[in-house]
């Protein structure tokens, strides 16, 4: 079978059980794959074709926006090439289970080692520019409430509460959200693997934001989604409040660092933190916990009295 049909297949496959902007980013990853070795019979690609097309990436990859007369390699990040890999084992994983090929030669693929950045949470002041730029607009000498300004605010103040992936805030419905009861609940998506199913408790700020919202909506259904929001448009919206606000690298994944960062601070624990996350391990778990832990130390050398007195 010809790699590009197998692919067809596997996109077929992949989509019953991932969401559909990760099973386009991988067929489209494989495409180029199948661009890049001329389309050959599936089962006589082998491991060193796949390390020569990850070499490829690496040192000579040329990105089809950029002009005829300035056609020169633009090697992707290793972030990016990662995903490529991520996207090729996935496939020929699915092809050996379907018996299109006897050997995985994707199997001995390792992923490029890269040092985890640091992330930076939002500080309070960022926060709060941000939930002002949502709620207001300036019409020309005065502040105005945006008509949105509801659903901006319960949003923003959500994804801070709760650290909730974009996509799950997406999927979300208003029956989800159990405002006596003061959480929302978390339905699995796909294979379960990244999006668990959960119950996340709901502060009295979130409470009251949410409640405003849906109060706002008339004659809301349960089964609608809350915020009717795809996760394109609410990375959109908050690069634009965040702009409007004067707060860089406004992106919803920022929340879910900033939540846990600031959980761990406040005294919450590892085990806890990891059920409201949805983490399989603790390993995410424990590298914010570093985070916080060097936080205290540098604290502690900025502030040691013993230190400081020269005892």
């Amino acid at each position: 079978m010809l790699l590009s049909r197998a692919i067809q297949g596997f996109a077929l496959a992949y989509r019953l059980d991932h969401a559909e902007a990760t099973t386009d980013l991988y067929r489209k990853a494989l495409v180029h794959l199948a661009r890049y070795l001329q389309d050959p019979q599936i089962e006589r690609i082998t491991t060193a074709d796949l390390r020569r097309y990850i070499h490829y990436l690496r040192t000579e990859y040329i990105p089809p926006r950029v002009k005829a007369s300035t056609r020169q390699g633009r090697p992707l990040s290793d972030w990016a090439v990662n995903n490529r890999i991520k996207a090729i084992r996935a496939f020929f994983a699915w092809a050996h289970r379907e018996g299109l090929i006897r050997r995985n030669p994707a199997r001995a693929l390792k992923q490029i080692s890269i040092q985890r950045a640091q992330p930076v949470p939002f500080t309070e002041d960022e926060i709060r520019r941000l939930l002002h730029a949502a709620a207001y607009t300036q019409r020309a000498d005065r502040r105005v409430h945006r008509p949105t300004w509801k659903r901006n605010t319960a949003l923003i103040i959500l994804l801070l509460d709760t650290g909730i992936r974009v996509g799950e805030l997406c999927r979300l419905k208003i029956a989800d959200v159990r405002l006596e009861a003061g959480e929302i609940h978390i339905r699995p998506f796909g294979s379960g693997r990244k999006s668990r199913a959960r119950t996340i408790p709901l502060g009295k700020t979130a409470r009251q934001a949410l409640w405003r919202y849906l109060s706002s909506i008339e004659d809301p259904d349960p089964a609608d989604s809350l915020f009717g929001l795809t996760p394109k448009a609410v990375r959109n919206l908050l690069h634009r409040l965040g702009k409007a606000a004067g707060v860089p690298h406004t992106h919803p994944h920022r929340f879910r660092h900033t939540f846990a960062i600031e959980y761990l601070r406040n005294g919450g624990d590892i085990f806890t933190l990891q059920r409201i996350l949805g983490h399989a391990t603790l390993d995410m778990v424990r590298w914010y916990l570093h985070i916080v832990q060097a936080d205290v130390e540098t604290a502690h050398r900025r502030a040691s009295p013993a230190d400081h007195w020269k005892l």
